[in-house]
């Protein structure tokens, strides 16, 4: 009898255990129920009313964050009519007025695709023609502009939301500057064997790929395989300074567009570890990479935040749609913490206590109902003429002591810290 009675409180404390340690493991690192409205509310607070630091590639990026989110539709066209200006546009667009090479196709594309994007006209933009001009600055050999991946990338991306999108010539351009190994780099021209691929240009040369249909169907095969295969296990991706949130996000949203999802996913997710919480230096904002350089980390969080919002809202710019977009922009939600000063509210310390007492209570009750378990059983064995009580006594405490340990062991392993510091960033 002793030792049946043994087992009953052991088995009676073993769901204390579970149920002790069951908030700590349930509870997720995730800090915000919705995460890419989080970033976009701290995106949209980094403008300074019209632009974001007063660039147009700067202020397109976060454009495209925020027509992801599919949210701030009012300062999504406050931005777009401060671009809409030649003073404004033409420096960003014809290089030649910043003592450049001349016609930048890549930037027209970028503002072409943005505008459309947004329901605009992107065909006669800031007193640009920019789907003609991007058009003639074609080369021979199918890429556009500087003959990069990256230009003729946002070319594409550009045309595809025109009625004269980009032909099988262009698919051909593609095939021209593809590395060996599939990939696609930020400089390269030839394809050549020194070619060295990174995820950014490969993530967004996928995007682009991904509209030109069938005839671009063999290098978007390639360039596919080098992106799952240049990802690492946790899921992000190293663009060439570690891993990082820019070359992580370019890769996650290739990886929509392409339709893998498996791969996609597990990028969101090393994504997501580099938000800030409630709690961190900058709430909803992604750090480049984890932890943040301590000169330069804060100046690589604007870039950040805009591409990753882009797959962490489930979108890729191959099919990006902003139709439906709120004209404002929510406050940042946080489940256990006020968002403006990390500070929690009453109401969240009332919540958490509760739940740091309510395992203890239940292990108290437990242990009391074992007591009285262990009682009824050695007055039976007395009632039968059997002795020794002394030696069923240490059973309960020991057992409800291994319990109490066990749960506070599964309490401290609560939560993972939201936000982490980062190593410095590339702005592309």
């Amino acid at each position: 009898m002793r030792h049946l009675a043994g087992r009953v409180l052991i088995a009676a404390a073993l769901p204390v255990t579970l149920l002790a340690a069951s908030p700590a493991h349930a509870q997720s690192s995730q800090p915000f129920a919705e995460p890419a409205a989080a970033a976009a509310s701290w995106l949209a607070a980094q403008s300074d009313g019209t632009a974001w630091n007063q660039d147009p590639a700067t202020t397109l990026d976060a454009v495209i964050g925020l027509q992801a989110a599919r949210v701030g539709g009012d300062q999504v066209q406050t931005a777009l009519e401060w671009l809409n200006d030649t003073a404004v546009l033409d420096p960003y667009v014809n290089t030649t007025a910043a003592g450049g090479a001349g016609f930048n196709a890549g930037s027209a594309g970028k503002v072409m695709y943005t505008v459309a994007t947004a329901g605009g006209d992107p065909t006669d933009f800031g007193g640009i023609k920019l789907a003609e001009e991007t058009a003639a600055a074609q080369a021979a050999n199918g890429t556009y502009g500087d003959g990069t991946a990256l230009s003729t990338a946002w070319a594409v991306l550009g045309l595809s939301r025109t009625d004269t999108p980009a032909g099988e010539a262009a698919a051909t351009g593609f095939a021209a500057v593809q590395c060996p190994d599939g990939g696609f780099s930020f400089g390269d021209v030839d394809g050549g064997d020194d070619c060295a691929s990174d995820p950014d240009t490969t993530g967004l040369a996928v995007s682009a790929l991904t509209t030109l249909g069938d005839p671009a169907a063999a290098s978007l095969e390639s360039a596919v395989a080098w992106l799952e295969s240049a990802q690492a296990e946790d899921g992000g991706f190293d663009g060439g300074f570690g891993e990082n949130a820019n070359s992580t996000a370019m890769a996650a949203q290739a990886l929509l567009a392409a339709d893998r999802p498996e791969a996609a996913e597990r990028a969101v997710a090393f994504l997501l570890t580099l938000q800030f919480g409630c709690d961190g230096a900058a709430p909803g904002a992604f750090m480049y990479t984890n932890p943040e350089d301590a000169d330069f980390g804060e100046a690589t969080r604007l870039l950040a935040t805009a591409q990753a919002i882009v797959p962490v809202s489930g979108q890729d710019l191959a099919t990006l749609d902003a139709s439906g977009s709120a004209a404002d922009v929510p406050a940042v939600d946080c489940e256990s913490a006020d968002a403006g000063d990390g500070a929690t509210t009453a109401a969240d310390d009332e919540e958490s206590g509760s739940a740091s007492w309510l395992p203890w209570a239940i292990i108290a009750a437990v242990v009391v109902i074992a007591a009285l378990i262990v009682v009824f059983a050695l007055r039976s064995r007395r009632g039968g003429g059997s002795g020794g009580a002394g030696a069923a006594a240490p059973a309960g405490p020991n057992a409800g002591d291994t319990a109490s340990n066990d749960a506070a062991s599964g309490g401290s392993a609560s939560d993972e810290a939201a936000g982490k510091d980062a190593d410095e960033g590339k702005d592309k």
